[in-house]
């Protein structure tokens, strides 16, 4: 799982790190504007270029630079634990002046302390292997082959890939797929693909899927994917009771929006459960649920990582707060639009009584 994310110079993060390790699960504190969002941005930039993002130009703009300023670098490392090895991938960017975009200054890759590629500019040295030459904008982690037996820049990349980055947007979550997929998007559009694709290759995640949602809507019976069209399938939700055996049968698109990300959050244990370890961070899970559901909602997602998972999530929520420790919940804060971002654990502050009552006093984040 991810130990440590490294920003510099990308929009708020200056010199900014995330020290993740030894924790499984965290939360991320801080008014409007203190960063959180901005954290799953710069995870998502190395999921972009894991899922194949070819050029730079795509993923960096000019006013993703601090303060616009491109006349330093900007660069990001993550350090993760993947099947008992130690990866370390970096990579910086520049925008020279007149040029229309942003070029790479160096790009690198460690497994265990030991390159496997280094980059400097347009030249890509792999260890123990030969040299070449690559466009300025082009990274060269989703272009190099590694030679047989090899599988370090596979698994990196596999990983990043299919980590779980979301802000899920409920009405675009129709329950309605054309083919399988294991990325799942930033809104959560394609989770019918991603549940039909889990379904399909783990036929046992839908005991663990099943079990969960059971466990917080009583009157769940089942979910199918039915046929739509040539090679469409629709989600249909059934329920039922003792008293009305027929029961109901609703399309997934007209769940409710909470309901819609217990059914989400059901895919994801799952996943964890009977797949590879998940990465999640998930921005403000609480948004669309009733105060009384939030605490069980958010419990069920951190007792996934009993199974190795890893779990962030961001909020304003006063009930998700309560759900972690003091360890493991970590605040961003700045004085203001001019300064830059700054992290801390909630356990080297003091206040007084009742978190939440502190926060709401400003004694916290300010």
């Amino acid at each position: 799982m991810i130990e440590r994310l490294y920003v510099d110079n990308f929009r708020c993060l200056v010199n900014f790190t995330l020290d993740l390790a030894d924790r499984p699960s965290a939360l991320l504190i801080g008014k409007n504007g203190a960063g959180k969002s901005t954290v799953l941005e710069s995870l998502k930039l190395f999921q972009r270029i894991c899922r194949g993002a070819g050029r730079v130009g795509g993923l960096i703009s000019a006013s993703d630079f601090t303060q616009n300023r491109t006349d330093r670098p900007m660069r990001f490392e993550v350090d993760a634990k993947l099947e008992n090895k130690r990866f370390k991938y970096g990579v910086a960017f520049e925008w020279p002046t007149g040029f229309r975009e942003a070029r790479i200054l160096d790009e690198t890759l460690e497994v265990d302390g030991v390159a496997v590629f280094t980059r400097d500019q347009s030249k890509v040295q792999l260890v123990g292997g030969p040299a070449f030459g690559i466009d300025w904008h082009i990274f060269a982690l989703p272009v190099i082959n590694e030679p047989p037996g090899e599988q370090a820049i596979r698994v990196m990349k596999r990983f990043f890939a299919e980590m779980i980055l979301i802000a899920p947007i409920p009405a675009n979550m129709t329950g309605f797929s054309q083919e399988e997929s294991t990325e799942l998007e930033p809104d959560a559009a394609n989770y019918a693909s991603c549940l039909r694709a889990l379904l399909a290759q783990k036929p046992a995640a839908y005991t663990v899927f099943d079990s969960h949602i059971k466990a917080v809507v009583t009157d769940f019976s089942s979910i199918e994917n039915v046929a739509r069209g040539e090679s469409g399938t629709q989600l249909v939700v059934k329920f039922a009771q003792e008293t009305a055996p027929r029961g109901l049968s609703v399309e997934y698109k007209a769940l409710s929006d909470g309901e819609k990300c217990f059914f989400l959050s059901a895919y994801i244990i799952a996943s964890n459960t009977v797949a590879s370890p998940v990465f999640c961070m998930w921005d403000e899970p609480d948004n669309h649920l009733s105060l009384s559901e939030v605490g069980q909602f958010i419990t069920g997602l951190r007792k996934m990582t009993n199974r190795s998972g890893q779990f962030i999530a961001t909020t304003h929520h006063p009930e998700t707060v309560r759900k972690f420790s003091d360890e493991t919940t970590l605040v961003l804060a700045r004085e203001s639009h001019l300064e830059p971002v700054v992290v801390s654990s909630l356990a080297g502050f003091s206040y007084g009584g009742d978190l939440i009552n502190a926060l709401i006093r400003n004694e916290i984040i300010g």
